[in-house]
């Protein structure tokens, strides 16, 4: 039994002493077997991220499209729309404008904390005539309606083609023709054509 023990011992002794022959692969150092590992995004390409590589969490919880340089896409009028959205944003009473063009129409929502608001847009349609006279003026003040607009902007900046938000254009429109005047009562629907 002594010599069973022993000879069990010597066995398991060489075996580990077989496992320590050759190079040992876990410190060669030019051993690429492993790869990095990593979370990525593709947040932020083409849009000159400023933060680009900062890390993901970083990515993630960076959603402002404040700080990316527009790029529309190749077959919308994006240089005219930032025009207009800069030339709006000169008026007294206008806090931001948001632009979208589609067809012959220019739809701009105002963010306004002004009390004449009819004057306010009338300011707004003439600016925006002088800069596309061959296009239709729409204005907005109505606040769930210039959010609205405001999202399809985003969209547009980030170079979504005006294909894939006409949904949401065309019940913008819907909703700016029913209210005719009165935006007030412009929002009927105001999670629908909307994400």
């Amino acid at each position: 039994m002594h010599r069973i023990a022993k000879t069990l011992a010597l066995t398991i002794l060489a075996g580990g002493l077989v496992g320590c022959n050759g190079v040992n692969e876990s410190q060669d150092r030019n051993d690429n077997d492993v790869r990095p590992i990593g979370y990525y995004t593709n947040e932020g390409d083409n849009r000159g991220d400023l933060d680009r590589g900062s890390g993901f969490i970083t990515d993630i919880a960076d959603r402002d499209v404040e700080d990316h340089t527009a790029t529309y896409h190749e077959d919308y009028d994006g240089a005219l729309a930032e025009r207009i959205a800069d030339k709006v944003n000169e008026i007294r009473g206008v806090d931001d404008a948001h632009v979208i063009l589609e067809d012959n129409n220019v739809i701009v929502g105002v963010d306004t904390k002004e009390n004449k608001k009819a004057e306010l847009t009338k300011k707004v349609r003439e600016t925006v005539a002088n800069l596309a006279p061959d296009r239709d003026v729409k204005v907005v003040t109505d606040q769930k309606l210039v959010d609205r607009i405001k999202n399809v902007e985003d969209d547009l900046r980030d170079g979504r083609p005006l294909a894939e938000v006409e949904s949401d254009v065309r019940g913008i429109m819907g909703d700016i023709v029913d209210a005719g005047s009165n935006l007030g009562n412009a929002i009927k629907r105001p999670f629908e054509n909307n994400r």
